[in-house]
Order: C-alpha cells, then sequence, then structure tokens
C-alpha cells in the first residue's frame, strides 16, 4: 500500500475539543463538499486514516476523558488511550475486556471503529458480539449532520466502520473483572500437540486466560526478540493466564508435553 498511499496529503487539519465543535466541522464539509478522513491515534496499518483526496482530517486527539467509571461499565470519548484507562479502572478491579497489539498507544475509539477482536478475545469474543459495546454516541454526514445515540444492536450501525459512516463523540462500554496476567510461552515438539493444547485450554473454563495463541514452524523465527525463549524450529504457543490459575495452568501443560520457556508475572510484565 506505501506507493498508493506515499503522496497522500489532506489540505487541513482540524482538532475539535467537543462534540458540537465535531458537528460544526460535519456542517461545513458536508456543505461544501469537501472529503473528511477521521483519525484517531493512527496506530492501524491498513491506510484507513489516510486522506485519499485531501480535504480536511480531522483529528480526534483532545477528546480524551473518561466522562464515568464503575463497576463493569464505562463512558468516554473516543481518544482515551487503552493503556491509560485500564491503569485507571484497575484501581477499582476492573480492566478493558479485550485490547488489540497496539494497546499502549491505540484508543478506545479507533479500536472499535477499526478493530474486531484482540487479545482477550478468547474469552470475550469479537467486538461484534452482543454486549462489547453498550452505547455510542456518533455525528453523521448527512446533508444536515446531526448528534444520535445508538444502543443495543443499533451500536453495530457504526462498529468495525472505520467512521464513514458517522464520526464516534462517546461510547459506553463494558468491563471486564481484573486480573494479575502472566505472560508465557510454551513450546511443544509438533504442531498438532500444540494446537490441541489450544483447544484444551480454550475450553478450560476454570483456567482463566486472556490470549492462546498458537504457532507453528518457522513463523517464531521472525520474532527476533524471543529467539533466547525457543528453540530451533519450534511450534509454540503465546499466552497470558491469570496468576491465580498457574498450578492448573501447569498441570495442562505437563499433560500435552509442553516446555514453560518464558514466564513473566505481572508486576514483571507491566
Amino acid at each position: 500500500m506505501t506507493p498508493q498511499l506515499k503522496d497522500k496529503r489532506a489540505d487541513l487539519v482540524v482538532r475539535p475539543v467537543t462534540e458540537e465543535e465535531v458537528l460544526q466541522v460535519a456542517r461545513v464539509c458536508v456543505k461544501n463538499k469537501i472529503p473528511l478522513t477521521v483519525r484517531g491515534a493512527g496506530t492501524r496499518n491498513y491506510g484507513q486514516c489516510i486522506p485519499l483526496k485531501g480535504g480536511v482530517v480531522l483529528d480526534r486527539t483532545k477528546m480524551n476523558s473518561i466522562l464515568s467509571l464503575k463497576p463493569a461499565l464505562a463512558s468516554v470519548e473516543p481518544e482515551v488511550k487503552m493503556a491509560a484507562f485500564d491503569k485507571k479502572a484497575r484501581e477499582i478491579g476492573w480492566e478493558l475486556p479485550m485490547v488489540p497489539s497496539t494497546y499502549p498507544r491505540a484508543t478506545i475509539g479507533g479500536f472499535i471503529g477499526g478493530g474486531s477482536g484482540g487479545i482477550g478475545s478468547i474469552t470475550y469474543g469479537q467486538l461484534g458480539d452482543q454486549g462489547n459495546l453498550h452505547g455510542v454516541r456518533v455525528v453523521t454526514l448527512e446533508e444536515e449532520p446531526r448528534v444520535i445515540s445508538l444502543r443495543g444492536d443499533e451500536v453495530q450501525k457504526v462498529n468495525h466502520a472505520y467512521g464513514i459512516n458517522g464520526i464516534i463523540t462517546q461510547l459506553e462500554i463494558p468491563l471486564a473483572p481484573a486480573y494479575l496476567w502472566a505472560e508465557l510461552i510454551v513450546t511443544f515438539s509438533d504442531f498438532i500437540t500444540a494446537a490441541k493444547f489450544g483447544q484444551a485450554l480454550s475450553y478450560s473454563d476454570g483456567i482463566m486466560k486472556k490470549l492462546v495463541s498458537i504457532h507453528a514452524a518457522p513463523i517464531p523465527s521472525y520474532f527476533k526478540a524471543l529467539q533466547p525463549y525457543l528453540p530451533q524450529n519450534p511450534h509454540y504457543a503465546l499466552l497470558m493466564i491469570a496468576e491465580s490459575c498457574c498450578n492448573l495452568f501447569e498441570d495442562l501443560v505437563r499433560e500435552y508435553g509442553g516446555k514453560i520457556t518464558y514466564y513473566k508475572t505481572a508486576s514483571e510484565a507491566s
């Protein structure tokens, strides 16, 4: 995509602070038929936030307030960074149910707009599953733009839509109980055993997990930072397991003949 996108530029960047300012920008762009591209933190790698025909980039960076935070539920502006949010939410024992690999820099609104699943999906499913987004406020790009509030199944109209049919200005999201997540690598002598282990772990409801990712050789050779923990041409599992469940987890590893080559506690991994 680089050859197609490297010369693409906006004519103007606008940084609204409030929903009303977003509405004003939408009105001007619709009235004058100016292309409008919505941008968040820009952590995605598919080019969705790059303007193809100039116009205005609407940068929501300043819309980053946590509006309410309580057990199991939060209301936020779209550009709240996920890692910063979790730091606050964990103070009351909760966290985001799932996060992308760009978690330290990604924003909640950007993830809802462009994500589909991530670390946590093993337990909580995909973003499009019922209950993973409770409510959303958007500014439309109709002939007369307006602010609308969507709830229930109606949120799917803008979930994973990249902002092309509405500009997200506020979200109501569910939260999950926060655990102390240990990070582990388990290696196996053959891929089928690794896959069966992953399936068994995924079905073990009593073992709390946030990530179960199985990889066949030679994929591990591309992860240079992990080479000290991987024997030559291994098949392996990348995992996040609640520290309180690690004894049960180790029994399952032994059952499938795996070897734990990497282990970090939650405090070591943070």
